[in-house]
């Protein structure tokens, strides 16, 4: 079974996620629902996968949406990623869920793969990590992912609900363990970093803010690899 990375990430921060599972949503509102929909407008969206296909460098996140670690990555790193290397075409970052933590991990995790259906998975989880709650306190109930669905710009909320009790929403969570079987990952969040049809590499960073990642994709856009 997987486990959560936090003897495998160095970390010097405090987990900051620790919404209760009564104010998750509560109101209907998520939080952050305006910086998260203009972090991501007008950048492409295919599936799971962010940015420009023919960007220079891939960057591949595997994650449960319960786990407190990414939501640290989510919220300290992922902003500045996605303006200084997706949004100019510099980097393509790929979304794997690993929905280990319980059973708020495979719900969650079926209604994502319902929204990358409609190419909007990132909204959705970028959401999901604005309004964590404490892992496995039952903060994920069908009101909480209605609210977040539908804070997603253009996302069809009555089509992904549909979509996330299909077949094909438990095969790409199924499908996202094979893909961390095949390079080894055995915690959340890891990540493979490498050029854009070569071959990749698991990469960990020091700490689950920009700056590590920042080093690293400067050295890959560099070629040395």
């Amino acid at each position: 079974m997987l486990v959560v990375a936090a003897a495998a990430v160095a970390l010097s921060v405090a987990v900051s996620s620790g919404n209760s599972p009564t104010s998750a949503v509560s109101d209907g509102k998520p939080q952050g629902a305006s910086l998260s929909r203009n972090l991501f407008a007008g950048i492409p969206q295919r599936g799971d996968v962010l940015g420009d296909p023919h960007a220079p460098v891939r960057l591949i996140e595997f994650a449960d949406l319960q786990c407190p670690y990414c939501d640290e990555y989510t919220l300290h790193a992922l902003p500045t990623l996605v303006k200084d290397y997706v949004r100019p075409g510099k980097l393509q970052m790929q979304f794997e869920n690993l929905s280990f933590i319980g059973p708020g991990s495979v719900a969650a995790g079926r209604v994502a793969a319902a929204a990358a259906q409609q190419d909007k998975l990132w909204n959705f989880v970028d959401l999901v990590y604005l309004n964590q709650g404490e892992e496995n306190s039952g903060y994920v109930t069908p009101a909480y992912l209605r609210g977040l669905l539908a804070a997603a710009p253009g996302l069809d909320v009555a089509q992904a609900l549909s979509a996330s009790r299909t077949a094909a929403a438990a095969e790409a969570l199924t499908r996202a363990d094979d893909v961390a079987a095949q390079y080894g990952v055995d915690a959340t969040p890891s990540f493979l970093i490498g050029r854009t049809g070569g071959p990749l590499r698991q990469f960990q960073p020091s700490a689950l803010d920009a700056a590590p990642f920042q080093t690293e994709i400067d050295r890959v856009l560099g070629g040395s690899e």
